[in-house]
């Protein structure tokens, strides 16, 4: 109750703010010339930064339900069935047939710019204050923040497309000619978005007491990223230290049986969450589900089961590998967690169910974990149309039976939407120090996220009261063997940990480590089965089944595909190098008279 009246009071401020921005500062296009912009006093620009944040809030910045499509962790859940209905709007994604002009390829390139043209507004009517307010802290801090997310936004920008030569756009442009620009090397883009992220670094807070807005430690994070994507790996653990050890950014990682809130309403704003966007259904609810700058989200609708009120062609579901690497997780059996009996009477043990794969993804013989307000995620859904599993982390599961009852429609969700967490910060650091030998460390920060979720530690023992598994289970080779370690971190501890949070990021990290093609063309590879769950029904003990509901690698009489295919074989074919980013836009190279 606590975390949802802080919500509520950060979003009753923000829909204060953006209503009366409007009375003195008008918000234009980006693509038409702008008037001089003028604020009286720190009150007014305060207001425009809230407009800033409200630009923050489309849906398509995060873009969810294509990102994920185009990574390893999901696929359009229409192909799902035994019938399989590819769409022509969406299918591309999955395929990697997509191109400059296919549907809303343009809307996470154009939400990030809006953000950084608002963010230049704000920053030419700072400057224009004079000597006076400059020398408030507040003027400061409004600077710091309107620098850090115009900042942030050319980094996923140059993260994202066209080999990362994009359009720096660092001014309100005054005359039509400064419209069209051209794009600038990718070193150039660096250089630009890394001077705003310092800026926001050297003089902005530890922390506000708004929670929804970005702080020093929000700085640090895309600053350390940014030097990890660039293996300046040294430099990256610089700022990733900072994170884990300074606690004046009040960070700490969820544990013992506070991980169960992790992408749940109680656990919003947790002491782990670094940046997050902050949507409610309590706030002109009124507001289109496309207006993209409304208090709510459709993220649910495009994730939940079609039971709970997902659907809509831009529905996408768990990948079956990331299915089986959740339903396969190597628990502790000396953590007490994992002995606690379940609804059918089991423990996470003997049904080798993990914290983490309750958090984060519905399973049929998840006995562990209610599920839309029914003991077990097998009581309330059915996993049939070969839908053995869905994503947690966009759905209101915790809060609610259905998803139209959370906004009194499936579309509008209220969930907030995690950008960043510590949870990373740990696994880019032990990247950092896997890439410069110090296996030792990596593998310590690596356990300290396996520990929390109750998991078997790796490599060599080290603490006597925990669990360790010393080698990889199919090579039989050591964790400290450092392309083993390499390996299991890519694709089995960030994938499982992060699942489909963040702007892009599991797409980046394919594209970055170099091995995107190979990744596609290995889960083509692998074949899956299903089988019947019997699962109890009810507090008496009585059990049905769940028809071809549990996936399995052992062969069945049941294939997940119908028609023998395997999932990623279209990417398989048609993922290449000139995939690894997206190209720019139609929106904008029919636009820009210098491209």
């Amino acid at each position: 109750m606590k975390n949802f009246k802080n919500k509520l009071i950060v979003l009753i401020v923000m829909t204060s703010f953006l209503q009366s921005c409007s009375d003195y500062l008008d918000q234009v296009n980006p693509n038409e010339v702008s008037t001089d912009i003028y604020y009286a006093d720190l009150e007014q620009s305060d207001a425009s930064l809230t407009g800033v944040y409200g630009g923050m809030l489309d849906t398509y910045i995060v873009n969810a339900w294509s990102e994920s499509l185009r990574s390893d962790l999901a696929i359009h859940s229409l192909l799902r069935l035994n019938n399989p209905r590819p769409n022509a709007r969406v299918t591309p994604y999955y395929a990697h047939t997509y191109n400059s002009g296919s549907f809303d390829f343009n809307r996470q390139w154009d939400a990030l710019y809006q953000v950084i043209f608002r963010s230049n507004q704000l920053i030419t009517g700072l400057e224009s204050m004079d000597a006076t307010l400059k020398s408030n802290d507040r003027w400061t801090e409004q600077m710091g923040q309107a620098r850090l997310l115009r900042g942030m936004c050319h980094f996923y920008l140059h993260a994202i497309y066209n080999n990362g030569e994009i359009i720096i756009r660092d001014k309100v442009p005054g005359e039509i000619n400064e419209i069209s620009k051209s794009t600038s090397s990718s070193e150039d883009v660096i250089k630009f978005f890394r001077e705003d992220l310092v800026y926001a670094y050297d003089n902005l807070p530890a922390a506000f007491d708004e929670k929804s807005r970005v702080d020093k430690g929000v700085a640090a994070t895309i600053l350390g990223t940014s030097h990890l994507y660039e293996k300046e790996y040294d430099q990256a653990i610089v700022y990733f230290d900072d994170i884990i050890n300074n606690s004046d950014y009040g960070y700490a990682l969820l544990t013992g049986n506070n991980v169960k809130n992790m992408y749940t309403q109680a656990g919003e704003f947790s002491s782990e969450s670094i940046f997050e966007i902050n949507y409610s259904v309590a706030l002109k609810p009124e507001e289109s589900q496309f207006y993209e700058e409304s208090f709510n989200t459709r993220n649910a609708r495009y994730s939940a089961p079609n039971g709970r009120g997902g659907g809509a062609p831009e529905h996408y579901v768990a990948a079956a590998w990331l299915t089986d690497a959740y339903s396969t997780e190597f628990l502790d059996p000396l953590d007490a967690r994992n002995t606690v009996l379940g609804y059918n009477g089991r423990d996470r043990i003997t049904d080798n169910i993990s914290l983490r794969a309750s958090s984060m993804i519905a399973l049929v013989n998840d006995e562990h974990t209610e599920y839309y307000d029914k003991p077990t995620a097998a009581i309330r859904e059915t996993f049939n149309n070969n839908k053995i599993s869905a994503f947690k982390q966009y759905t209101n599961h915790d809060i609610t039976d259905h998803e139209k009852n959370v906004g009194n429609s499936t579309w509008k969700s209220g969930k907030n939407v995690i950008i960043n967490r510590l949870a990373d910060v740990y696994l880019m650091r032990a990247e950092a120090y896997l890439e410069t030998g110090n296996i030792t460390d990596a593998l310590s920060d690596i356990n300290t996220i396996r520990e929390r979720w109750a998991l078997a530690l790796l490599g060599p023992v080290v603490d006597a009261s925990k669990t360790y598994v010393m080698n990889e289970p199919v090579t039989n080779l050591p964790y400290t063997d450092e392309n083993t370690l390499r390996k299991h971190l890519r694709h089995v501890e960030r994938p499982l940990e992060l699942n489909v949070q963040g702007v892009s990021s599991r797409n980046i990290d394919l594209r970055r480590w170099g091995n995107a093609q190979a990744r596609f063309s290995e889960l083509n590879g692998m074949k899956y089965y299903l089988s019947d769950y019997e699962y109890v029904k009810n507090d008496g003990g009585a059990t049905a089944t769940r028809k071809n509901s549990l996936l399995t690698r052992s062969v069945t009489g049941k294939e997940l595909y119908s028609d023998g295919e395997n999932e990623f074989k279209d990417a398989a074919q048609n993922y290449n190098e000139s995939r690894d980013y997206k190209p720019l836009p139609l929106s904008e190279t029919d636009n820009n008279t210098n491209l």
